[in-house]
């Protein structure tokens, strides 16, 4: 088993799987659908092209950073209409996350890392206003997906390891996979991105032992660059 690792960071990120005409939440993770969708457009597959062989890929999240939550409440009124159309959209704030893309075929996950790389259309954190900071692509581990997820070095910068242990000894990183079973179900899994039908099917998600980290195991630089994420 292989797995490839994506770095999912950036200013805002918003993935919903729950959203109802103008009122448009996000989860707390990134959900497949989300990912699949970045994959596809990386590829340069229109809406209506297929990505049953993408939907196929084992997901798993672990989360890094959870961020905090953002409402970004909007009006919007045309000409003199005395009726104004109401919005509320949700974003996460400054969260990182790791995901991993499990598969036994190495060249095709050389050829989603090299789409990535090099994508054909604009690849975004779950709506069009929300840009990934770079890196995007960490690489592809041999291994399988939880212990890939498990092993990475967490992402979150030096210089803000500080305050996140500043009340607390140990921190845990949650995991969450793909599972074959239980009680946990997500409709996120894309079985068509056609503007026209959109069509979701469902998986079950399974929670993994988390990732623990001691502050006595992370040593470093405080120091904050500003413009490391623009490199």
């Amino acid at each position: 088993m292989y797995t490839l690792l994506l770095r999912l960071s950036g200013p805002l990120q918003s993935w919903g799987s729950e959203s109802v005409y103008d009122n448009r939440e996000t989860d707390s993770l990134p959900t497949k659908s989300g990912v699949i969708g970045m994959l596809a457009a990386a590829l340069g597959r229109k809406r209506n092209d297929a990505v049953d062989d993408l939907a196929e890929l084992e997901f798993g999240v672990r989360v890094d950073l959870p961020g905090t939550k953002l409402n970004d409440f909007q009006v919007t009124q045309m000409g003199e209409k005395l009726n104004a159309n109401l919005s509320n959209k949700a974003y996460l704030c400054d969260a990182i996350f790791l995901a991993g893309l499990g598969c036994e075929d190495i060249f095709f996950l050389r050829r989603l890392e090299e789409a990535l790389a090099n994508p054909r259309f604009a690849v975004f954190l779950g709506r069009r206003s929300c840009p990934p900071t770079q890196p995007l692509v960490l690489g592809i581990r041999n291994t399988n997906l939880y212990q890939a997820l498990l092993e990475e070095e967490w992402l979150v910068p030096r210089w803000r390891r500080k305050a996140l242990f500043r009340f607390t000894d140990t921190i845990r990183l949650r995991i969450v996979t793909d599972g074959r079973e239980g009680r946990a179900i997500k409709k996120d899994v894309p079985l068509s991105f056609s503007p026209y039908k959109r069509v979701y099917g469902y998986r079950y998600v399974k929670e993994r032992p988390g990732k623990i980290l001691s502050n006595e195991e992370m040593p470093g630089s405080t120091e904050h660059d500003p413009m490391t994420e623009l490199r």
